[in-house]
């Protein structure tokens, strides 16, 4: 059985979350000595991590751009689906920052299920043509795991809006044991 250890990134969220900094998830790779998935973002915390992780055991993971939405502004609403939007994005940072009191419920269920409800709220706002390329973006990064968990474990550090996807599909699969760590 692989074991796939998934840990979500903030990313862009990192400088209003200073609860879960860079240097938490540095012991993950310390331990770790199979591959290490990164997301193709030039943000400070990919950085970090990509400074940590041996060239060879690097891995990168499909580009989520085409399907990516950014949370919007409060004035950003051209529809009312736009607005509701931007009115859900505020409220759900809000939410966050109470929410988010220590770096372990970063990667709590409840944190995914807050995202994956954003991003139905997303494709409601931007239509089929965003959704159609965010799952197939995501379905691409599945198929990279599941190609390289040939008998080896991954270490995954995956956008925070994006793991919610990753770990529903990983954890139906028989052959793999996702793990969460507790940081």
């Amino acid at each position: 059985m692989t074991r796939i250890i998934l840990i979500s990134l903030l990313h862009r969220l990192s400088p209003q979350f200073p609860i879960y900094p860079v240097a938490q998830l540095l012991p993950q790779l310390s331990e770790h000595k199979g591959e290490v998935w990164l997301p193709p973002l030039s943000t400070p915390d990919v950085a970090a991590l990509r400074a940590k992780v041996a060239p060879q055991a690097q891995r990168e993971f499909a580009s989520l751009a085409t399907g990516w939405c950014d949370f919007a502004a409060s004035d950003s609403g051209d529809t009312p689906e736009l607005d509701a939007l931007a009115s859900y994005d505020e409220e759900m940072l809000d939410n966050l920052r109470l929410y988010w009191g220590s770096a372990a419920k970063i990667n709590h269920p409840i944190t995914d299920n807050l995202f994956e409800l954003r991003r139905g709220v997303v494709d409601e706002a931007h239509g089929t043509k965003l959704a159609d390329a965010w799952e197939r973006q995501q379905e691409l990064r599945f198929t990279q795991l599941m190609s390289a968990a040939q008998g080896q474990d991954l270490l995954c550090f995956v956008e925070v809006e994006a793991a919610y996807w990753l770990r529903q599909r990983l954890s139906e699969q028989a052959e793999i044991e996702l793990h969460i760590p507790a940081l």
